[in-house]
């Protein structure tokens, strides 16, 4: 056992002095219901007033006692606990506190941007039978509240809790660490808990702090300005009163809000406005390219039966933002492009006969529209009526694209850090998920050493050097192209892969997971299960397992023909739906063309082109996304994305290598 207030500098370090209270408080994530890592010594901390007697009681046993320190501050790092629980702490001084039910398991922290923070309440009716069995005391989550602070870390989380995992629980849990966490619970037979731990639309500079970002001066100065006093609050107001008088004129002006009644009602006159084919683009009806509010009408008819059920809406995506009223009540408003559409419609608000559907369309720079193959549809009970096809459509008001904003939290370096992650580095782990890397996909040639510098700062800071670092590789998405193409994200796939290079790490392949019109693709269970996998065998032992996805490791050309050897394949190499696809081959020009492909070995693929006589590259499903790619190994796992060049030995006499 250990009593240490300089223990851990580089941790506490991270730490910053906050007005003490005259009760003692541990930090947040020591609370009931906590998951506390297994067979790492037991750390708690908190603060209490300054030279405070502290004593610490786990169940029967004292601990320790000790006193605060000078700033108020107390750390204690002891023995270590196998699996098990409910034990209750008890921490005595001026005041006692007692917290119950906690459990020693693994905890797992899982980070990133929006795909790591969606809930399982945005996939519920896709996982409806998951979320219906999701009783299990076993599996904990903890959600850190979003927030940014630019002026030095926190010392503590202004909120949060442990919540095990029930029906109604689980739909604030992130969707990827639960799939995660029930096959650790089910394989490992140990209470899991996750630290959900993300921010949407966040860059990687946003979880570093200043040390880790001085191999990257324009975020250091970012950094460095945004701590000044005041700066922040004046960028954001800034940004405010811009954006306030856009919204007010394009209030003023919308003429479907000042028509009397309003456009919105139930019963107007459309006879005149423009017939439109949905979903798609509004230019692709022949409307122009619109800053501002397109109103939308559709009648449906419902049968006697239908009348005063209630309803669920769905209108896909909007691009970009929208109010949808049913027989002249609004029933939803999203003010964004990405989610989806779900609006339920209150019992009693339809009829029989002809129904009013109306969506106020807000686009904010032009390329409004609703968004294709995503569901459009009014379901009734059993009823499911398509809302596909014809609208009426009229312009509310047009007018200059809006301000930009300037100062984002999410894209800002360190804040997040501050607010969300330092806070917690003093908590033993079991390993880190991570799913990021949209927001910093326009610059791949930046993120291939970002996220190593990344991962090795957060080792350092959780003083655990070779934490286990699992990450997802980003999956398909944006519109499929007929030619081979450059590609931002394709660059940003072999970005993250580059990762791999830092021990103890693991990447999923996710590029079959993805949706070409959605950057928040709703499988997020195979996510979970494939991070949960690389766990299973990198983490937990189980040599046996198939869990990394097929890579290449080795390009020969022999007669013209290019020859692909690949590692991780199983019992073999399998092509989906036939032949293989998503091939592409270059020669001395660079120019790339679509390829043929084969299967000749269970690891080794041959690639050619009449078109190419001396192949000197050869790229797999290299776009945004590549809908084509269907090459997997025997374990169901898809063959990762890349681009492999001719090495000089890479000669004809070279032998092809068998693996």
């Amino acid at each position: 056992m250990k009593v240490s207030l300089p223990l851990l500098a580089g941790l506490l370090a991270s730490l910053i002095f906050l007005p003490c209270a005259a009760d003692v408080q541990p930090h947040r994530l020591i609370s009931d219901g906590a998951v506390l890592q297994r067979e790492q010594p037991l750390t708690l901390w908190g603060r209490a007033d300054p030279g405070e007697s502290i004593r610490l009681v786990l169940d029967d046993r004292e601990l320790a006692e000790f006193k605060a320190d000078a700033t108020g501050r107390w750390y204690y790092e002891g023995d270590a606990y196998p699996a098990g629980g409910p034990h209750t702490l008890v921490i005595k001084a001026d005041n006692r506190l007692a917290f119950n039910d906690i459990y020693f398991g693994d905890v797992w922290l899982a980070a990133g941007q929006s795909n790591m923070e969606m809930k399982m309440s945005n996939i519920k009716e896709r996982y409806a039978e998951v979320l219906a069995s999701a009783d299990n005391p076993r599996i904990r989550h903890f959600q850190v509240p979003k927030n940014a602070v630019y002026d030095g870390p926190e010392q503590d989380l202004p909120g949060g809790e442990w919540l095990a995992a029930t029906p109604d629980n689980a739909l604030n849990f992130t969707a990827v660490g639960y799939f995660f966490a029930r096959q650790i619970e089910k394989t490992q037979d140990v209470p899991v808990g996750i630290i959900m731990n993300a921010y949407g639309g966040s860059g990687a500079q946003a979880w570093m702090n200043p040390a880790a970002l001085k191999a990257y001066p324009h975020y250091l100065a970012q950094a460095e300005r945004n701590a000044e006093p005041g700066y922040v609050a004046n960028a954001k107001a800034e940004d405010d009163a811009a954006a306030a008088p856009w919204y007010g004129a394009l209030e003023q002006a919308d003429k479907g809000l000042k028509a009397r009644p309003s456009w919105s009602a139930a019963d107007i006159d459309d006879s005149d406005w423009q017939a439109v084919t949905l979903p798609g683009q509004w230019t692709h009806s022949g409307l122009p390219d619109l800053s501002g509010v397109l109103w939308l009408r559709k009648t449906v008819n419902l049968p006697a039966e239908a009348a005063g059920q209630p309803a669920m809406l769905r209108l896909g995506r909007v691009v970009d933002a929208d109010t949808v009223y049913v027989n002249g009540q609004q029933v939803g408003n999203t003010t964004y492009k990405y989610p989806q559409r779900r609006y339920p419609v209150p019992e009693g608000l339809l009829k029989a006969g002809a129904n009013s559907i109306v969506v106020r369309a807000v686009t904010n720079g032009g390329g409004g529209g609703f968004v294709k193959d995503k569901p459009y549809r009014l379901e009734v009970g059993e009823l499911s009526l398509a809302l596909d096809g014809e609208w009426r459509a009229r312009i509310g008001a047009a007018v200059d694209p809006a301000p930009s904003r300037e100062f984002w939290d999410m894209g800002q370096p360190v804040g997040i850090y501050n607010a969300m992650l330092a806070p917690i580095t003093p908590m033993p782990l079991k390993g880190v998920l991570w799913y990021q890397g949209e927001s910093n996909a326009d610059k791949a040639d930046e993120y291939v050493t970002l996220l190593p510098a990344m991962i090795r700062q957060w080792r350092s800071e959780f003083g655990q050097p070779r934490l286990p670092f699992i990450f997802a590789q980003l999956p398909g998405f944006g519109e499929p192209v007929d030619e081979p193409v450059q590609s931002g994200w394709a660059e940003m796939r072999a970005a993250q892969s580059q990762s791999l290079s830092e021990p103890n790490t693991a990447m999923a392949v996710t590029i079959d997971l993805g949706e070409w019109n959605d950057i928040h693709p709703l499988n997020k269970k195979d996510v979970g299960e494939r991070m949960a996998l690389l766990a299973l065998k990198q983490v937990y032992g189980e040599s046996r397992l198939e869990a990394e996805a097929p890579a290449p490791y080795y390009l020969s050309v022999e007669g013209g023909e290019a020859f692909i050897n690949v590692a991780h394949v199983a019992r073999g190499l399998k092509a989906r739906g036939g032949k293989p696809q998503g091939f592409a081959i270059a020669g001395a020009d660079g120019e790339f063309v679509h390829a043929s492909a084969q299967i000749v070995e269970d690891n080794v693929i041959r690639v050619w082109s009449g078109d190419i006589e001396q192949p000197v590259a050869v790229r797999y499903a290299w776009s945004d996304f590549p809908d084509e790619a269907n090459v997997f190994n025997s374990a169901g796992l898809p063959l990762a994305p890349f681009e492999l060049e001719v090495t000089p030995a890479a000669t004809k006499d070279t032998p092809r290598q068998k693996r």
